[in-house]
């Protein structure tokens, strides 16, 4: 049981784990995943039993109050503060083993190791009350712009949190 950096090989894998975890709505297809992943391998882990994925954080280094639309290239930004989490999911077969709590302490220290000050995330499917529980808050005043890209993720079930590390 560890996590590991995740590479392109792996996306078979984690489309399995994200269409088990997922609304149809929610799915992003595996061309948008493996660019992220090669874009940004050091910032998207999964965690492995056996060789086998049991779940995985697509996470990049981001600025706070920007929203990264649903199926959306990760953007590459300047002066970052932030480890944006965009996609975190843990297969059914392996709920209840601690593995979330595990990927986002990981992300924690690695976002630390590149001097960022804080996680942002979009919470989805009524996750909200998970992340609250791991010192997210959610945030209410943003802008318009960043308004219609959470609109993305199908709004009734959507809101931006961060957490300060």
């Amino acid at each position: 049981m560890s996590v590991s950096t995740l590479s392109v090989i792996d996306v078979p894998q984690l489309m399995l784990v994200q269409q088990n975890c997922y609304s149809e709505d929610l799915v992003e297809s595996a061309t948008v995943m493996a660019h992220r992943i090669s874009a940004f391998s050091h910032t998207c882990w999964g965690y492995f039993i056996e060789q086998q994925m049991a779940g995985y954080l697509l996470a990049y280094p981001s600025v706070l109050g920007s929203i990264t639309p649903l199926a959306a290239a990760f953007p590459l930004y300047q002066n970052t503060n932030c480890l944006y989490l965009h996609d975190m999911a843990i297969s059914s077969d392996f709920r209840g083993q601690s593995l979330a709590p595990a990927l986002l302490t990981h992300a924690s220290m690695e976002a630390k190791k590149l001097g960022l000050a804080a996680l942002a995330l979009v919470a989805v499917q009524g996750a909200e009350g998970y992340w609250a529980k791991q010192g997210f808050a959610k945030v209410t005043n943003i802008s318009a712009e960043q308004q219609a890209i959470l609109d993305t993720y199908l709004p009734e079930i959507a809101c931006y949190m961060t957490c300060t590390l």
